[in-house]
């Protein structure tokens, strides 16, 4: 077999081709060092969008059944004992939310999933 033919540009195309790697390689540390910090806006943002929803859930329950016993004190006459048993009832129903959403995996896995 033959060898390659040695031109005067080998050595000129080895250091362009070193400083291609070099400049690939700081490339490649920036996108990774931007994909981290991505990464990290998005744990971020998941763990704000819970803690909204488990304050709304709760929120929503309690005035939901405010809502509800304070109607049917006025339908029925009856001052305040549906108001405070749908209170209760709302608060209860607020609770089993927010705590099921804390009970959710958080891994994505799907044999991690409760089983209901």
């Amino acid at each position: 077999m033959s060898e390659p033919d040695k031109t005067p540009g080998d050595p000129e195309l080895r250091t362009r081709l070193e400083s291609l790697s070099a400049a690939l390689r700081q490339t490649g540390k920036a996108e990774e060092a931007k994909a981290e910090a991505e990464n990290r806006d998005k744990v971020l943002a998941g763990a704000m969008s819970s803690g909204f929803r488990a304050a709304t859930d709760l929120i929503g329950g309690v005035i939901a059944g405010g809502l509800i016993g304070y109607l049917g004190d006025r339908w029925l006459g009856t001052s305040p004992f549906l108001l405070i048993a749908f209170l209760a009832i709302g608060t209860i129903a607020g609770f089993r939310s927010v705590y099921r959403l804390g009970a959710r995996p958080t891994s994505g896995r799907a044999q991690d999933a409760p089983k209901d």
